[in-house]
């Protein structure tokens, strides 16, 4: 592949320095009419330099606007312009090496001459060094930029492992009881559905697709003698079954990548009138993406038979959600289910019956 400096046009500097030096020489020559004192033969120089620089410079950004096809004076100004106080600087040291020849000869030559070659030997010594110091700098980022991309695979595979580790738990929690097998795959769906309904951008939609996926990891560790209870629980039980949103924060936040799942989680349980658990969170004081959840919990679970009670039609679960919008559930998030269940094919059923019970509620 062909570098960018490649395809730029080239600049002929020789050809600009040739006709610099002539010129340069004729202004000096001219110049030296005004006499011979030191003053007359430093404003000699500095001319001389000055008519060294505008020659050269015109006729270099004459040829590279020609290529280029560029405006003559913007590329003066662009690339040449700058360079007019370093060569007035070199005309008045020319000047002074002028003066210091006539006055002591060869010896004063030398005096300004050998501190001049000791700069630029010392100015080209420091230039190849920082020139390597910036290769091996670059070298030194590339093997970063190399190493930070074997990092980032290595850490998207760790998140995926233990993704697809988490999801296993998942399922295994629902396995447990055969009523409630593939519940939590269902509930993302639906919840991904509302999220959608409400506008919730592609990052959002990522994270409520983890903590409805999630949201009952923390029932790994109840005892099946409540989980899989087929009569109402004690108050005893009941306080053991509404720890598992705790629990189940827990376990996620301990992965350290799904931080952003952990209030959705923690608090899908919660009722917009403020009476659900844990924290007794109320209306907007609820993380959005739990009352998603919420809502999508409740209609699958009601959808699906349970060891204390039956299925039921989902025309009639939307009924009851419906009727319980503004107590138990968000009512963004109930309108968005109603508008979901209308499109999905999943829930299609008689319009009329769905109408006159939403319209009952």
């Amino acid at each position: 592949m062909r570098s960018r400096a490649a395809d730029e046009p080239e600049i002929p500097n020789a050809q600009g320095g040739h006709g610099g030096a002539l010129a340069a020489a004729a202004v000096f020559a001219l110049a030296s009419h005004l006499g011979d004192r030191p003053a007359a033969i430093e404003a000699a120089a500095i001319l001389a330099a000055g008519a060294f620089f505008v020659v050269r410079t015109v006729l270099v950004s004459a040829a590279a606007a020609l290529e280029g096809h560029s405006r003559p004076l913007r590329v003066w100004r662009e690339r040449c312009l700058w360079l007019a106080p370093h060569h007035l600087a070199f005309g008045a040291v020319a000047g002074a090496i002028a003066i210091a020849y006539e006055a002591a000869g060869i010896y004063a030559f030398a005096m300004f001459a050998l501190p001049l070659v000791l700069m630029r030997t010392a100015m080209t010594a420091y230039l190849d060094h920082a020139q390597r110091s910036t290769e091996k700098l670059r070298a030194a980022a590339d093997t970063i930029q190399s190493q930070n991309a074997s990092l980032e695979a290595a850490n998207r595979l760790l998140r995926d492992r233990s993704t697809q580790a988490m999801q296993s738990l998942s399922a295994a929690v629902d396995a447990r009881d055969a009523y409630t097998a593939g519940h939590s795959r269902r509930v993302r769906d639906v919840a991904l559905g509302i999220g959608r309904e409400l506008g919730l951008c592609d990052t959002e939609l990522e994270i409520l697709d983890h903590a409805a996926l999630f949201h009952d990891i923390g029932k790994i560790g109840m005892p099946d003698a409540i989980l899989l209870k087929p009569s109402a629980l004690t108050e005893t039980e009941w306080h053991v079954m509404r720890r598992h949103a705790d629990e189940g924060a827990r376990i996620i936040e301990r992965l350290g990548f799904l931080d952003e799942a952990v209030p959705a989680i923690r608090h899908h349980h919660e009722r917009y009138d403020g009476s659900g658990y844990p924290s007794g969170l109320a209306g907007d004081e609820i993380p959005v993406l739990a009352r998603i959840i919420h809502v999508a919990d409740a209609f699958d679970s009601m959808l699906t038979t349970r060891t204390y009670r039956p299925a039921r039609p989902h025309e009639v679960v939307l009924a009851e959600i419906v009727a319980a919008s503004g107590g138990q559930f968000c009512p963004r998030c109930v309108d968005a289910l109603v508008e979901y269940a209308r499109r999905s094919g999943r829930f299609r059923a008689q319009r009329h019956e769905v109408r006159r019970r939403l319209t009952a509620a």
